[in-house]
C-alpha cells in the first residue's frame, strides 16, 4: 500500500540520521496511529535492525530479538543471546561505525517481562552507543510508559534521550490524500468521522457510496471497526467497564466531571480518579471553558471515530453481530449526519491549523481551539466553534471560526452575532473565518472586508498547498 505523508516526521528522523553523533529518539503515540508504518518507511533504504517486541514473556522477546539479529548479520537462527547485551554487540561490530539504525518498536512489552532491561539499555548508551552513530529508536504505544521514559527523573534512560517524536493525526492535506477520487462532500463527510487517522482511512473502499462503506465498517457483523476500541486503545484493564461508560457519556456529550458522574450514576470524586489516565493515555482531552471569570474543566474524546463507536456502536453490539446493523443504522442517520455536522468543525480547525503552521493565513496565531462560556458579560451564552491569539507580531489580533454545515447558504445574521460573541473578547483586529457546507448568502458576498474569510467545503479541497504523497 502507497505510503501517504508524514512529511515533517520523515524530515526529522533524516536530520537525526545524518547529525554525526549517537541520537536516541523516544517515538509514541496512540494505537495504530502509524508509528510502525513510519519508522519502516524511515529505514527502508538505511542500514538497520528493526524489532517488535510482543506482549510475551522475557524469553520469548530474547529469543525473537536473537533471531532478527542473528538474521541480520547471517548467523544460524537457533542461538539465542543471553542477554540484550550480547544482540547489540553484535549489532555494533555489523555497523562497522557507519550510521545505523537500532529500532525497538513496542519497548514496554519488554520492559514489563524484564525488569532489568531498561537499566541494561541504559548501560549498553552510556559505555557503548555514545561515542558512535548508532541511531536508536525506542517506540511504543503505551504513551504513559513512553512520557516516563522522557520525564521521570529517577528512570534509567532520564536524559538519554536526544530528541521525542509524539506521532499524532496526520495533518489536514495528507489525510485528505487518502481520499483523492471523491466527491466533495463525500471527503469532509469521512473526516468528520474518521479524522486524519490513516488506519482508518485506509479502510474506505472508493468504489462504495459513503454510506455503504458506513454500513460494511461499523454496522456489520463483518466490519473491521464494529470492535474498534479494541483496536485502537490501550489493552483493556480490571476497569475497563468504568472506562467504557465514561467514554460513552462523553460521547453522549456528558462532559463536565458532575455530568459524566451523573449519567453513570456515581459521584464525581469517583469519575475524577480516572479521567487523568484517559488523558495521559491521549484517549481524551481536558478542555476549558468559563462561567463568568470562573474556568471550567469539560472533556472530550480525542479520537473522532472512536467518539462515533461510543455514540452509536456500544450499545448495539449484540445486534450487529447478530446482523441487524442495517435496521440500527438507518435508525441512526438522523442524528449521524448531526455527528458530522459537529465533527465539521472539527474538520476546519484542521485545515486552519495546517495553513496557519505554513503561514498561509498572513498572520500566525496560537493553537486554535473551540471557546465556550455559560455566563457571559453579553447575558447569554457563547460558544465560538475556534478561537486563538494572534503571536509575535500579530499580538493585537484575533482569529475567530465559525462553522456551518448544514443545507442553507451561511447569511450576515450568523456574521453579526460572531462578532458580538468575539467583542467579549479585547483586540484590535478581529479576524474572522465562516465555514459553510452550503455557501454564503448575497448579503454577506457584498461585503467588501478583508477581515472577513469567506470558505467552502470545495476551498477546503482545493486549498492543497503541495502534493503529499
Amino acid at each position: 500500500m502507497q505510503f501517504i505523508g508524514r512529511r515533517e516526521e520523515l524530515a526529522e528522523l533524516e536530520r537525526r540520521f545524518n547529525s554525526g553523533r549517537f541520537e536516541m529518539g523516544v517515538v509514541y503515540g496512540s494505537r495504530r496511529i502509524g508509528k510502525t508504518r513510519l519508522l519502516k518507511k524511515f529505514v527502508e533504504d538505511k542500514a538497520a535492525f528493526y524489532f517488535q517486541a510482543k506482549e510475551s514473556s522475557d524469553l520469548d522477546n530474547r529469543t525473537a530479538f536473537s533471531a532478527a539479529v542473528n538474521k541480520l548479520i547471517g548467523v544460524p537462527y537457533s542461538f539465542v543471546y543471553p542477554s540484550y547485551s550480547e544482540g547489540f554487540d553484535a549489532l555494533l561490530k555489523y555497523a562497522e561505525g557507519k550510521p545505523f539504525v537500532i529500532v525497538i518498536d513496542e519497548i514496554a512489552f519488554i520492559a514489563q517481562s524484564d525488569k532489568g532491561f531498561l537499566s541494561e539499555l541504559q548501560y549498553n548508551i552510556d559505555h557503548k552507543f555514545k561515542d558512535t552513530e548508532i541511531k536508536l529508536i525506542l517506540s511504543g504505544s503505551t504513551i504513559s510508559f513512553m512520557k516516563d521514559i522522557l520525564k521521570n527523573k529517577r528512570g534509567p534512560l532520564f536524559q538519554r534521550s536526544t530528541f521525542g517524536m509524539n506521532v499524532k493525526k496526520l495533518v489536514y492535506s495528507e489525510a485528505l490524500a487518502f481520499l483523492d477520487g471523491l466527491d466533495t462532500e463525500e471527503k469532509i463527510s469521512y473526516l468528520s468521522i474518521f479524522g486524519e487517522r490513516p488506519f482508518y482511512l485506509e479502510m474506505i473502499d472508493k468504489s462504495r457510496s459513503f454510506d455503504e462503506n458506513i454500513m460494511s465498517l461499523l454496522f456489520s457483523r463483518f466490519g473491521n471497526l464494529v470492535e474498534a476500541p479494541d483496536k485502537v486503545l490501550p489493552a483493556a484493564s480490571k476497569d475497563q467497564n468504568t472506562y467504557n461508560t465514561i467514554l460513552k457519556a462523553i460521547a453522549h456529550r456528558k462532559r463536565t466531571n458532575k455530568e459524566i458522574a451523573d449519567y453513570i450514576g456515581k459521584e464525581p470524586n469517583y469519575v475524577a480518579a480516572y479521567l487523568p489516565k484517559l488523558v495521559d493515555n491521549e484517549i481524551i482531552e481536558k478542555r476549558e471553558s468559563f462561567n463568568k471569570n470562573q474556568k471550567m474543566n469539560y472533556y472530550e474524546i480525542s479520537d473522532n471515530l472512536i467518539r462515533f463507536w461510543y455514540r452509536f456502536v456500544f450499545d448495539n453490539r449484540e445486534e450487529i453481530l447478530q446482523g441487524m446493523g442495517k435496521v440500527i443504522y438507518e435508525a441512526s442517520k438522523e442524528e449521524i449526519s448531526l455527528f458530522i455536522s459537529s465533527g465539521f468543525e472539527d474538520v476546519a480547525l484542521s485545515y486552519l491549523t495546517e495553513r496557519n503552521a505554513k503561514g498561509d493565513l498572513g498572520y500566525y496565531y496560537e493553537v486554535i481551539r473551540g471557546y465556550k462560556a455559560d455566563n457571559s458579560k453579553l447575558g447569554r451564552s457563547i460558544e465560538l466553534d475556534g478561537l486563538a491569539k494572534g503571536i509575535g507580531k500579530a499580538n493585537d489580533r484575533l482569529l475567530v471560526v465559525e462553522c456551518k454545515y448544514r443545507n442553507k447558504r451561511l447569511s450576515r445574521a450568523v456574521l453579526e452575532h460572531v462578532k458580538e460573541s468575539a467583542s467579549v473578547f479585547p483586540a484590535e483586529y478581529y479576524d474572522i473565518y465562516l465555514f459553510s457546507k452550503s455557501g454564503f448568502a448575497d448579503d454577506i458576498l457584498s461585503i467588501n472586508d478583508p477581515l472577513i474569510h469567506l470558505i467552502t467545503v470545495q476551498d477546503m479541497v482545493s486549498h492543497l498547498i503541495e502534493e503529499v504523497k
